[in-house]
């Protein structure tokens, strides 16, 4: 199974359109549809562009249509503040009349002031799990089979992971490592959009897992927090649950650690599950 890495990081960079407008090409998915974190990370990477010198510091995106991945995308970027601290910005991404996503993105300077007091700082731990090296291989997203073509999961083979363990019982808890199939250029910027574009992608499975499969879903909304720079050369361990489910929505949550046990971000998203459609095992 050869990685896509290459092609995602080929639509992680845009054409302009405008001042703050930017086109992105989209990979090959079921249904044509988009994928949420594809087009997620995308949106704040374009963000990022009229935010320069600034680091990620969190990103709110609602998904309002699948799009056709078929087309490209426009984003459209919306300064809404620019602060001593931070910047916040708005991303409008569309295909024609649609709009498909809208995205708040947060990023901050680092501060060369003195400050009056310590920082503050404090982490939960990272849990006691097996070293990557110790654990089986596994497809990089268990939606995948023998019956699905490689070119449809193009936007989901451009990583790898290891599973330390998995529960279907609610919350459904799993712990996973993951890395990139390749090597990832030193860009803060692109680091983050990657680690939040993972971080929506198997955030999924925990929902699946209590489902008893994989079922017809969409991703409502996702929401990351970075708290600290990745090093996408060594292995992340991400842990994932899905607390909370009712009627039709699921919750899902998780927290990713490098390897040294540095907390690098904290994730939420939410998933529909339309009614009287059964999951495939």
């Amino acid at each position: 199974m050869s990685s896509s890495l290459a092609d995602v990081l080929a639509t992680l960079k845009f054409e302009r359109a405008g001042e703050m407008s930017f086109v992105g090409k989209q990979l090959p998915a079921p249904a044509n549809h988009i994928l949420g974190g594809h087009i997620s990370a995308q949106a704040l990477l374009a963000a990022s562009l009229t935010a320069p010198d600034r680091a990620p510091h969190s990103v709110h995106t609602y998904f309002l249509r699948p799009g056709d991945s078929r087309l490209p995308v426009i984003f459209d970027v919306a300064q809404l503040q620019e602060g001593r601290t931070f910047s916040a910005r708005r991303v409008t991404a569309r295909q024609g009349e649609e709009i498909l996503l809208e995205a708040m993105s947060s990023f901050k300077s680092a501060s060369h002031e003195t400050m009056p007091t310590p920082p503050v700082d404090y982490q939960p731990a990272i849990p006691e799990v097996p070293q990557p090296e110790s654990l089986p291989w596994v497809a990089p997203h268990f939606a995948e089979s023998e019956e699905t073509t490689q070119g449809q999961w193009a936007s989901l083979r451009w990583f790898e992971r290891r599973i330390v363990d998995a529960d279907t019982e609610p919350p459904a808890r799993s712990r996973i490592w993951w890395r990139p199939d390749g090597a990832v250029p030193d860009d803060p910027v692109l680091t983050a959009a990657l680690v939040a574009y993972l971080s929506a992608v198997t955030l999924t499975e925990p929902a699946y897992a209590v489902r008893g499969g994989v079922s017809v879903s969409a991703q409502r909304d996702h929401s990351v927090w970075f708290h600290a720079p990745a090093d996408l050369t060594d292995w992340l361990l991400y842990e994932q649950s899905s607390p909370s489910s009712t009627d039709t929505l699921a919750l899902a949550s998780g927290t990713m650690f490098n390897r040294a046990g540095r907390l690098v971000c904290t994730v939420r998203q939410e998933m529909y599950f339309p009614p009287g459609r059964p999951p495939r095992h």
